[in-house]
């Protein structure tokens, strides 16, 4: 092969590489708002330092993709839009920061960081459901002392928002109403236990 075929083969290569990427259809970004009045009225204070660990989840829930239940066993994901990040680390932040919005005392941290009780959560479902026309959010907890053993019983939380429109903008919309609930009732459950 000549030098300049090898150059003019590069260059269809690259302009194939670009021509592709060009094809993919753009995905909007989208964030989970602030906490809002989540936090507002915890039954009582924290007492000491709570960590809050990176909530567990399975495919198709820890990824950047906006679920969508389409039937009872039947999910997908939403076309052209994704979360700015893993949903699971969207979720941490939340609960964080609702702690932080009604903390009176103590101290609210990410886990890892030395604490007297760690906030250990599942997300169950956070999904838009067509077949109901409503955005869901489920989250197991349970509060683990500073060794990782189990304190008290766990609880499932669970919201619904309404969710008419499954577009971008109006899905994560449903689903920050959700969890914005969700996210307080977790935030008044744990003070109780800590």
């Amino acid at each position: 092969m000549t030098p300049s075929r090898a150059s003019l083969s590069l260059i269809l290569l690259a302009a194939l590489a670009l021509a592709a990427c060009g094809g993919a259809p753009r995905r909007e970004s989208f964030d989970l708002g602030g906490p809002g009045e989540a936090g507002r009225a915890l039954a009582r204070p924290l007492r000491g330092t709570l960590a809050v660990a990176e909530p567990m989840a399975v495919q198709p829930i820890d990824s950047d993709r906006i679920v969508v239940r389409t039937g009872p066993n039947e999910v997908a994901n939403l076309a052209e839009a994704q979360w700015v990040d893993r949903l699971p680390r969207l979720v941490q932040a939340r609960l964080i920061a609702g702690f932080d919005i009604g903390r009176r005392a103590g101290s609210v941290v990410r886990a890892g960081m030395i604490a007297d009780h760690v906030l250990s959560t599942e997300i169950r479902r956070f999904e838009i459901d067509v077949t109901t026309s409503e955005a869901v959010v489920e989250i197991a907890a349970r509060m683990l002392d500073s060794r990782g053993a189990p304190v008290g019983q766990g609880r499932v939380f669970s919201s619904r928002a309404p969710a008419p429109h499954s577009t971008g903008a109006a899905a994560t919309q449903a689903l920050d109403e959700a969890l914005t609930a969700t996210v307080g009732q977790i935030v008044r459950w744990t003070a109780a236990q800590v």
